[in-house]
């Protein structure tokens, strides 16, 4: 079985739209429905959990309803970051997946991952344990302790931007997590779930992703350009384009 999980547990400060982000309407569709219904269309996906802001639980539900969301089986609270979210929505399945079932993880403000990125992620993630969806970087970058000023350059050639989704096994992800938080490594605001496999020693296999999968609603401007697609894609159904 392979398990859609939607990190929607964060309440978007940087927005700053007085409700969580994920609700934030975008031409007239709460932001987290064109993440579900991105997963209820792929032949890739058999069920959605969704890691959620305890006081709109009810209201996904309803979403979901309203919605014809069928494949939603499982919606669990959100922790307070987002490695905590990604714990919760893990933990909520035990007793539910087999060791073998494969968790593909996304935010709910990617609103363009695409059924290739999908495909790939779960391919690479069956063959190598994991997949996290990464693009080369474009430019070089500076490492910097203080935020003025570096004295070394990472070369775009061999570094990569990790994106999502994050797609591996309930059992390999459910044990890692336990041993995260049993010994506390990894769990503070800045950690994830990438940051997790490399403290643990274990390697992270690249997927595919492109540059519209690296829109994410985090600032006001994101919202313009996400509207700008959507509708974009609704003015050209029907023409070979989806």
């Amino acid at each position: 079985m392979n398990i859609a999980i939607i990190l929607a547990g964060g309440i978007g400060k940087r927005l700053g739209a007085g409700k969580p982000k994920q609700f934030v309407e975008l031409l007239g569709k709460p932001m987290i429905l064109y993440s579900m219904e991105i997963y209820e269309r792929s032949d890739l996906i058999d069920a959605i959990e969704i890691v959620c802001v305890p006081e709109y639980i009810d209201y996904v539900w309803q979403l979901a309803k309203d919605n014809d969301i069928k494949k939603l089986k499982w919606v669990c609270e959100g922790g307070a970051s987002c490695q905590e979210s990604t714990r919760n929505g893990i933990f909520n399945l035990e007793g539910v997946c087999s060791d073998g079932d494969m968790l593909s993880i996304n935010m709910s403000s990617s609103l363009f991952v695409s059924e290739e990125i999908l495909k790939d992620s779960f391919r690479v993630a069956e063959e190598h344990g994991s997949a996290f969806a990464c693009l080369q970087c474009v430019y070089n970058n500076a490492e910097t302790e203080d935020g003025i000023s570096s004295n070394k350059i990472n070369f775009k050639e061999k570094n990569r931007t990790i994106n999502m989704p994050w797609t591996s096994s309930f059992g390999k992800l459910d044990a890692m997590y336990h041993k995260a938080y049993a010994e506390g490594i990894e769990t503070g605001e800045a950690s994830y779930m990438p940051t997790l496999f490399i403290a643990l020693g274990e390697p992270i296999y690249f997927s595919k992703d492109d540059g519209l999968n690296k829109i994410h609603i985090q600032r006001p401007a994101d919202i313009e350009i996400a509207e700008a697609v959507l509708e974009y894609r609704q003015n050209h159904r029907g023409r070979g384009e989806q």
